[in-house]
């Protein structure tokens, strides 16, 4: 995937001399994976970015969408502070009664494949609307590009720092409280009611 510039942004691949800010801001700072199931080593850490970059070279060859981790840095200074990206969803959608709506499923218990997003942000930089303007950034790319249908983002009702940029990302909320981790969903259509829902809510 081609860098993503926005107003303060540029979201790119990730590169080998990244390892240690992004280990930094995912392990350290926000704590990203759980200790009691897995090693939150720089070892470990430096095993999903040789992944990651990996995976960069295999969609393209392969022709996938541009899946995976990409960069944050601040256009200014060039200063990493966080990763976003495009993932695939298979989820119970069904349950949603806003996606039996758009998409006609009819099983609540299938589940259907969309193409998600996902972002985080260093808690150094967070409350400065990063996080949105990265996200905002994937979605036109995914909408404007690759001519996605609609993106997914989804989240834990506890979370309102992401429900919030969901919100402000135009997206239609959707909510499954009991649900054991798909318990916020936002949509976002490629349509005009989602370019005129961003414009209201940014």
């Amino acid at each position: 995937m081609k860098p993503i510039v926005t107003e303060r942004l540029i979201i790119r691949e990730f590169r080998p001399a990244d390892l240690g800010e992004i280990y930094r801001i995912l392990d350290v700072e926000l704590k990203f994976i759980d200790s009691k199931e897995q090693d939150s080593s720089i070892a470990q850490r430096k095993q999903w970015l040789e992944w990651t970059i990996q995976g960069y070279k295999q969609n393209r060859l392969l022709l996938n969408p541009p899946y995976g981790d990409h960069a944050i840095v601040l256009k200014d200074s060039l200063q990493l502070i966080g990763a976003c990206g495009f993932v695939p969803v298979l989820a119970p959608l069904g349950l949603v009664p806003y996606y039996r709506y758009i998409t006609g499923a009819a099983d609540t218990e299938q589940n259907y494949p969309e193409v998600g997003i996902f972002f985080a942000v260093s808690s150094h930089y967070q409350c400065r609307g990063f996080a949105h303007e990265a996200a905002s950034g994937l979605i036109k790319y995914g909408f404007d590009t690759l001519k996605l249908q609609r993106i997914v983002g989804i989240t834990h009702k506890y979370n309102n720092p992401s429900m919030a940029v969901l919100k402000r990302l135009g997206m239609r909320i959707e909510t499954l409280p009991d649900h054991k981790w798909m318990q916020v969903v936002g949509f976002a259509e490629n349509n005009e009611e989602w370019k005129s829902n961003i414009k209201k809510a940014g």
